[in-house]
Order: C-alpha cells, then structure tokens, then sequence
C-alpha cells in the first residue's frame, strides 16, 4: 500500500515536472492582452447594493447573458434589424457569416473565460445579430428613423425603452467588440474599415458628447468608447481660474476676500476684536481625519467652481484662492450602473491597472458627497444636475459606488485641500465671510459696530490721559 502510495506521488511529481518544461509564460500574457470584456469579479457580485448593476435589463449583447429568459424579447427585433440592414445594403446573410468568420478566433479572444462548448455557429450567429441590432439602432438616432414610424424600439419616441437599452449598452458583461460593428458596416459600404471614425459619431450623437474627436483608437467596444469620451481632456492642462460669475443661492460663495492677502499682524488685529465672535476658531484643528464633506470644506472657505466639459474628469484645486474645480456631473437613474462597470472595466483590464481615472474619480466624489447638503450645494453651484427624486437619493448614490472597489487617493488634489483647509486663518475668513458678509446690512452692520468700538476706545483714552498726566 506504502509502495502504491510512493508510486502515485512520483506520477503527480513527473506530470508536474512536465507541465512546467512546457509552460510558456507569453502565452497567458499575450491571452491577457487580448481579452477587453469581462465577468465582474466575485467580491462585486456578492455585494448586494452593486451586483443589480452586472445585469442588462432589456436586450443582451454577447454571450454572457445571451440566453437569459427576461431578455429574449428583444432577440425578435435583433433579426428585424438584420432584415432591413440586408434589404437596404443589398447583401446577403453569407458575405455578413464570412466576414466574422474570418476573424471568428479574435472575437473570442476578447471574451474572458468564455463557453468553450458555444459552437462556431451559434458564436457567429450572436456576433451578427447584436451587432446589426447596435447599427440599426446607431443609424435611427441619428438619421432620423421614417420608416419606422411606430415602432417600440427604433422610434426616437420609445424615450423610456431608449433610455434602458442605453443603460444596457453600458454594462461589462454586455458587450460587442467594435471589431464586430466594423466589420459589419464594412461589408454594407462594400470597403474595408479600419477606423472607428463614423462609430464613434454615431455614439457620439446618442450619449450627447459633441466631440469623439480626442477618444485614440483601439477602442475595444462601447464601454470603452464612452470611458474615453468621459476622461478626454480637450483644453490644455494648466490651471486657471474661471472668470464665470457663479449664480446666486442659499449657500453663498463670493470671491476671495481682499483679507487673504493681509499681513500677519492685520491678522492679528482682526481676530482679536470680539465683536467678531470666532469661538468657532477655537476648537481642535481641521484634519484629514474630520474633513470629509463638500459642506465642510465649504465652511473652511473653499470655493467651488465647475469645470469646462472639455476637461474630462479633472479635478484640480487653486491654493492660492482657495477654488477647487469639478467637473459637471448629471445625476440620473443609469449614473450608478455606468460608474459601476466603468470602474469594473478599470479594475480588470490589465493596460487600465495604472489610469484608474473613473474609480480616481468616484473616490473623491465619495469624499465629498455625504448628505443631502453636499449635494444642494454642488446643485447651487452648477457643479451636479441632479434628475432623482431628491438630493438624498443622489447621495446615496455616491456613497454606494465605491463598496468593494479599493482606490487611491489623488493627493496631488487632496493633500494641498487638507492643507488648506487646515489653516486658521482660511476659516476665520470663511466664517467672517458667511456671518457678516453675506449681505450688505450685515456688513454695514459690522462696519458700524467697529465704528463705534474705535470711537469708544478713543473716548476712554481721553478721559485717561489727564490723570495720566497728572
């Protein structure tokens, strides 16, 4: 038994030894490269408030929910798109069939952990009705769809199944290679396309991005497109401050004071006034540890500011004046499914491992968004556009995004606004500001109050001079 045992161990030892002088590690690198659509890791899909965004809700693209029975609804539209694309083109079904079989083998690549058991017809079957249901559907948005006039899908009017098929296109797991949709349109301009330049104006024109100019090639499928489309940064990347006047509001944020300038012993004059009342300065300082909230920082006198729309995601901060600057962001019922898979997709791709811009992102906006009074704030300031039903909903909605997803900081943003905010004398400002400031009686008020303060110093130096003298 001892001797069989030895034996079994040796075998396992040999087969080993054999697998490792034929591993070839390029192999699994150069799979790697290749695959650009995946399965959510698992630590997301048990996380309850997040796992409802891995779904699709109405039409599934590839093979990952292909055979989901909520969705084969919409699998009759898929052919009805395949016949029009085919009696308008003038082609048939086997130029289509050819050209993806031709590169049958790459669209398989990009899939992670693909059915091996899916058969090259059933593959190629899917590829061709999903991608001549996403060109249709391109083509109708933005060309106008007159013979569709009543139609649930392609009609411009379905604005509720619109906005859901939208949300679907959106999500990881329910993805196309755009390799697909090239091929595709190929074969119905009758010329090869190597360009991804009349998709992207496609998508453009959808989403509501005016310019897909600075989005680089490859683009691997939609999700990747519209990440792209989001991050870009169109104007150069120096700072500068906007000269945008900020509308008026319930929270009021008016320039930099003319104090932030003044010497330190003007400094120490002001404070040492009482009428001022800054017991508020007196408690512990402003750490990392307590500054979390936009209306916290609003409180230390920061300012906020929205960013051009050309400038991606960018968030930067103006130490100097104290400005910090957001990009705009609308808030809707599909916000949190996009972020979501965007930072899905920012997690899994290995050449998105070091430019986690979504997930750098949400970080922050996790930060800065705790309650329903961050969010009015930023609404205030033109900054957010919130579609829910009130600023707590457009709260928890940040603050839900991050679960499961590690990130790091941006301290290149987030050391100089702790820094900032940190100073005594940036919040004696902002508290000055907000107190006596925020109207014209208020600060007339003040200026009396000192008015009379210096006169009755100059009167009780009067009357005690004499007996100083004598």
């Amino acid at each position: 038994m001892a001797e069989e045992k030895n034996e079994n161990e040796n075998m396992y030892a040999i087969d080993i030894q054999s697998e490792y002088e034929s591993y070839d590690p390029s192999e699994y690198e150069s799979k790697l490269e290749k695959r650009c659509i995946y399965r959510w890791p698992n630590d997301l899909v048990i996380t309850s408030s997040l796992s409802k965004h891995r779904t699709p809700h109405m039409v599934s693209l590839g093979p990952f929910h292909h055979r989901k029975e909520h969705l084969q609804p919409m699998e009759h539209h898929k052919v009805r798109a395949l016949f029009r694309i085919l009696k308008k083109s003038n082609v048939s079904t086997s130029d289509f069939i050819k050209s993806l079989k031709d590169v049958e083998q790459e669209l398989r690549d990009s899939y992670d952990n693909l059915d091996q058991k899916m058969t090259s017809d059933s593959f190629l079957r899917m590829m061709l009705l999903d991608g001549c249901f996403m060109l249709e559907l391109f083509r109708t948005r933005l060309q106008g769809e007159p013979e569709y006039p009543d139609d649930p899908v392609f009609n411009l009017r379905g604005v509720v199944m619109d906005t859901v098929i939208n949300r679907d296109m959106m999500i990881l797991e329910n993805q196309i290679p755009l390799l697909v949709l090239r091929k595709l349109q190929g074969i119905v301009e009758k010329k090869e396309i190597n360009d991804d330049t009349y998709l992207k104006n496609l998508f453009g024109r959808i989403y509501g991005f005016s310019d897909t100019s600075p989005v680089n090639k490859p683009n691997l499928h939609i999700l990747d497109v519209y990440r792209k489309c989001l991050i870009k940064e169109c104007a150069p990347t120096k700072q500068t401050t906007p000269t945008t006047q900020v509308p008026s509001n319930p929270v009021s944020t008016q320039g930099p004071s003319r104090l932030h300038g003044a010497s330190e012993k003007v400094k120490s004059m002001l404070t040492s006034i009482p009428i001022l009342d800054f017991r508020a300065l007196c408690c512990r300082p402003i750490t990392k540890s307590n500054v979390r909230s936009a209306m916290r920082f609003h409180e230390a006198g920061v300012e906020f500011r929205k960013r051009d729309p050309y400038n991606g995601l960018r968030v930067t901060f103006d130490k100097e004046n104290g400005v910090l600057t957001l990009p705009v962001i609308l808030v809707h019922n599909h916000t949190a499914a996009i972020y979501v898979n965007i930072m899905a997709f920012e997690r899994m791709h290995s050449k998105l491992w070091t430019d986690q811009k979504m997930i750098s992102f949400v970080g922050f906006m996790d930060s800065l968004v705790d309650t329903a009074e961050d969010v009015n704030l930023l609404c205030s300031r033109g900054i957010m556009t919130n579609l829910l039903g009130s600023d707590e909903e457009a709260a928890e909605v940040f603050n839900n995004l991050l679960i499961g997803i590690p990130h790091c900081p941006d301290y290149e943003v987030y050391d100089p606004l702790q820094k900032y905010v940190a100073s005594y004398w940036n919040a004696a400002r902002a508290y000055l500001k907000r107190k006596y400031f925020k109207n014209p009686w208020a600060a007339v008020s003040l200026l009396a109050a000192i008015f009379l303060l210096v006169l009755t110093f100059i009167q009780t130096l009067f009357t005690v001079l004499p007996f100083i003298h004598k």
